[in-house]
C-alpha cells in the first residue's frame, strides 16, 4: 500500500511538473516577504514550499542547506518573488546594460573567435621548482612592500580615471610584467605574500590579488607569457567600475538587497567606460573584463553567457576573483579559512558555477590545505603551508612552526620543512590563519555568497 501511495505521489508530482512552465531563479534572488500562488518542488519532486506560502529567510536557507544555488519556479510567480522582469528587460532591448561599446563586444562574443592560442614556449615551463626549501625572507619584504605600493598606485589610477583622467597603461602593464618575473621565479612566496599584504581589504588589494592569482593559474593552464600577461593586466583593471558603483551604495562587502545588487551588476559596463580612456592596453582587455562575472552555467553578468561564450581568461579570473573574495572578510562575515574556501569551490563545480579546469589548475596551484596557511599534523604539531608539491594536492611541503607540546619552532632548522609525500605524517586539520577571525563551513554566518 504504501509503495503504491507513493507511486501516485511521485506520478502526480511528475505530471504537475509537467503542466508547469517553470524558470530558473537564484536562491540569493528570491525576495523574502513575497508570496507564491504555485508550489515550489525541487527537481525530484519533493514540496519545497506550498502554495500561498510566503518566502522567508528560513526557506531561503534551508535551499542552502541542499546546496541548491537556483531553485525552479512557476512563471507566474518569478516575476513577483524576484527582479527576474528586469533582467528579462535588460537582455531584450539593452536597458541600462546596453553602450555602443558593450554591442560591439556582444557582437565579437556571438561571432564565436574568442580562442586562445600560444604564440611561444609555456611559461610553466620556465618557472623554478624549490622543493623543500624556505621562503627567502628578504625578498618576501620587497614583495611586501611592492604590494602596499601598488595598491596605493592603482586606488590612485581607479579614482582618477573616475574624474575622466588619464591613467597610463605602461604603468599597468608594468605591474603585470614585474609580477610575471616574481610569479616565474618562485610563485608560492609571491602568491603567500600578496594574500598576506592584501588584507587591508580594499578594492585596489582585491585587484591585485585576483590578478597574480589569475596569471598562475593562467600559467597552471600551460599558457605562454604573452598570454599570461594579458589575465594580468585584465586582473588588474577588471574591477575598476567597482569605484563608481561604492559612491552610490558605499561599501559592497556585506549583504546587498536587490536594488544595491542591480547597481553591482552594472559594474562591467563602468570599467569598460574607464577603460576607453587608458591608452595601451590590449585589446583583449575589455572583452575579458565585461565577462570576469560571468559564469559558465550561465548564472552570472551582466549578460548571462554559458561557458563557450565566456573567454578562457575570463573563466580563469572569475574563480580568482571567487578565491580572493572568500577568504577576505565582509562587514556581514568574516573571511573563510583558505581550506574551508576551497571546499566550497570544488563544490561549486558540481552546478558549473565556475570553470572546471581553472578550479582544477587552483587546486593543483595552492594544493586542498592552500600556500599560506596553517595545519596541524597527525603528530600534534602545528605547520604553514609553504609550497604546493607537483600535483599531490592533499601533501603539500609544510614548515613546522610549532611542536606537539606547544614550543616555537626554529624557522631556520630545514629539519623542519616536511615534504608529507615522503614523511608518514599527514594533515589532521585545518587551522584559522594566527590573528585572523576566520570560520568554516559549519558556520552560520557563512550565506554561501561569493
Amino acid at each position: 500500500m504504501t509503495t503504491e501511495i507513493n507511486e501516485k505521489i511521485d506520478q502526480a508530482a511528475e505530471s504537475s511538473a509537467d503542466d508547469q512552465q517553470t524558470v530558473s531563479v537564484r536562491v540569493e534572488d528570491l525576495i523574502v516577504g513575497r508570496t507564491i500562488n504555485n508550489a515550489i518542488h525541487d527537481s525530484n519532486g519533493v514540496l519545497l514550499l506550498a502554495a500561498g506560502s510566503v518566502v522567508n529567510s528560513r526557506f531561503k536557507q534551508l535551499l542552502r542547506d541542499r546546496n541548491m544555488s537556483n531553485v525552479e519556479i512557476h512563471s507566474d510567480d518569478a516575476a513577483s518573488v524576484s527582479l527576474s522582469a528586469f533582467a528579462d528587460i535588460d537582455d531584450s532591448d539593452g536597458g541600462i546594460y546596453s553602450t555602443v561599446l558593450t554591442e560591439k563586444l556582444d557582437t565579437l562574443i556571438e561571432s564565436g573567435s574568442m580562442f586562445v592560442a600560444n604564440t611561444g614556449p609555456a611559461l610553466r615551463d620556465s618557472m623554478v621548482v624549490h622543493g623543500c626549501k624556505g621562503y627567502d625572507q628578504e625578498s618576501r619584504d620587497k614583495l611586501f612592500a611592492q604590494q602596499q605600493e601598488y595598491g596605493e598606485s592603482l586606488d590612485d589610477m581607479m579614482r582618477g580615471a573616475l574624474k575622466g583622467e588619464t591613467p597610463k597603461g605602461a604603468d599597468i602593464a608594468g605591474m603585470a610584467a614585474n609580477y610575471l618575473t616574481q610569479l616565474t621565479a618562485d610563485a608560492d612566496s609571491v602568491i603567500s605574500t600578496a594574500a598576506e599584504a592584501g588584507q587591508d581589504e580594499t578594492l585596489s588589494q582585491h585587484c591585485l590579488q585576483m590578478s597574480l592569482l589569475g596569471m598562475a593559474i593562467g600559467a597552471e593552464l600551460n599558457l605562454d607569457e604573452n598570454n599570461v600577461r594579458n589575465i594580468g593586466l585584465c586582473g588588474l583593471v577588471h574591477d575598476w567600475g567597482m569605484v563608481r558603483v561604492q559612491d552610490k551604495i558605499g561599501t559592497w562587502r556585506r549583504k546587498l538587497n536587490p536594488l544595491e545588487l542591480m547597481e553591482i551588476q552594472k559594474h562591467p559596463i563602468f570599467s569598460l567606460e574607464m577603460l576607453e580612456n587608458v591608452a595601451g592596453i590590449p585589446s583583449i582587455v575589455p572583452v575579458v573584463c565585461y565577462q570576469v562575472h560571468e559564469q559558465p552555467n550561465g548564472q552570472g553578468y551582466p549578460r548571462n553567457r554559458t561557458h563557450k561564450m565566456i573567454h578562457m581568461f575570463a573563466r580563469i579570473l572569475n574563480v580568482a576573483h571567487s578565491y580572493v573574495s572568500l577568504t577576505t572578510s565582509r562587514e556581514d562575515r568574516p573571511a573563510l579559512m583558505p581550506y574551508a574556501a576551497m571546499e566550497y569551490l570544488l563544490r561549486q563545480t558540481n552546478d558549473k558555477t565556475i570553470d572546471s579546469a581553472a578550479m582544477r589548475a587552483l587546486l593543483n596551484l595552492l594544493s586542498l590545505f592552500p600556500v599560506g596557511s596553517f595545519v596541524t599534523l597527525t603528530d600534534g604539531s602545528a605547520a604553514r603551508v609553504i609550497r604546493r608539491n607537483q600535483n599531490l594536492y592533499t601533501s603539500p611541503i609544510v614548515q613546522i612552526i610549532q611542536s606537539a607540546d606547544g614550543k616555537r619552532a626554529d624557522p631556520a632548522d630545514p629539519d623542519n620543512i616536511i615534504d608529507l609525500d615522503q614523511n608518514e605524517l599527514q594533515i589532521d586539520q585545518a587551522l584559522p590563519t594566527p590573528g585572523k577571525d576566520e570560520i568554516d563551513l559549519s558556520s552560520e554566518l557563512f550565506d554561501g555568497q561569493v
